[in-house]
């Protein structure tokens, strides 16, 4: 009860508590704002209010073997859904509280940083709309860039604090531990990854347009580049980083999504080039090593209750929350 009571007084941790609700709510604004923004620019309503050269006759002009299909579009409005998801959870995770005060801050899995990059995601994306609608392609695909970068990064983080917190968090709030894996950390990888394709693409389309490289051999690079970094997710996932990684199965289903959209634009019954063999391959490979995490992880006997096993009780000294007990209360078990 203690606890309970400082969290709710003022001073340095209350002003903590207001400057983490604060970027939550940027990050709820900004992708809010996204959300409308794309919404006026859909080429369905005002396709020249904005712009004078709707999106879609943009990428159509510059083209590769390897761009993706007109109906990959439609799969930014459910990453987007998803992304507003797990920032609702976030703001409700302010009003929700344990035993050291609201859950979204205490453990501090998500910083206010955390929120602010994201922020810096969302006017990133529609910078590069403006750039893209207009023709710079170079400034375009430069911030197309950043935003794969900034979400790997939060996924980085949000990896790390939840597996430095889980013992505690399987004690006192465990479907918090739940609700970050699958909904935020899985979230944010497909947004990564989606993210990821729409830069590899940018990529060659400059090095076409600009750079004077002949389209077979950019659209292979394109594929070369994606199957690399694939199979780098892999090895981390099954080997180096499983105990971070091992919750998120999202990745593999939205490279075959993106692949497909790739496989569906330049396929030809009878004329299959080189590339589009290449992308159904890479669309097997991608399901292989999917059924190969899946089935690891149901035959892996689960660790994460080992530390309680050797630790039963777990005191709130062990976790960098915001609001942390005076010194003059002595930690008490949980």
């Amino acid at each position: 009860m203690q606890r309970f009571q400082m969290a709710l007084q003022p001073g340095k941790n209350g002003r903590h508590v207001v400057i983490h609700a604060v970027s939550i709510g940027l990050a709820v604004i900004a992708q809010m704002i996204l959300s409308i923004f794309v919404t006026l620019t859909k080429d369905s309503f005002v396709p020249d209010a904005l712009f004078q050269t709707p999106s879609w006759n943009v990428s159509e002009t510059f083209s590769l073997e390897v761009s993706m299909d007109r109906w990959s579009g439609g799969f930014w409005i459910m990453i987007d859904l998803w992304s507003l998801g797990w920032l609702l959870h976030a703001t409700v995770g302010l009003f929700n509280r344990n035993v050291l005060g609201p859950e979204s801050c205490n453990p501090e899995i998500h910083p206010p940083s955390f929120y602010l990059m994201w922020v810096t995601i969302n006017i990133a994306r529609v910078c590069s709309m403006v750039l893209w609608h207009t023709g710079n392609l170079v400034s375009a695909v430069q911030l197309w860039w950043t935003i794969p970068v900034f979400s790997f990064f939060m996924l980085s983080i949000s990896y790390y604090n939840v597996h430095k917190h889980k013992a505690w968090l399987a004690i006192n709030t465990p479907r918090l531990a739940t609700w970050t894996r699958y909904l935020t950390q899985n979230g944010l990888a497909v947004f990564a990854w989606w993210s990821l394709l729409n830069a590899v693409v940018g990529l060659g389309v400059v090095l076409k347009y600009k750079g004077g490289v002949q389209d077979p051999l950019i659209s292979a690079i394109v594929l070369a580049i994606i199957c690399v970094c694939a199979l780098t997710w892999f090895l981390l996932q099954t080997f180096l980083l499983h105990k971070y990684l091992r919750y998120t199965f999202c990745v593999y289903p939205i490279l075959v999504l993106g692949l497909g959209a790739m496989f569906t634009r330049s396929y030809r019954v009878h004329n299959i080039s080189l590339n589009t063999s290449f992308c159904g391959c890479l669309m097997l490979l991608m399901t292989c090593m999917s059924v190969v995490h899946l089935i690891c992880e149901c035959m892996r006997t689960d660790d994460s209750g080992q530390p309680l096993a050797v630790e039963p009780y777990v005191t709130s000294g062990v976790c960098e929350t915001v609001c942390q007990p005076d010194a003059k209360h002595k930690p008490q078990k949980c």
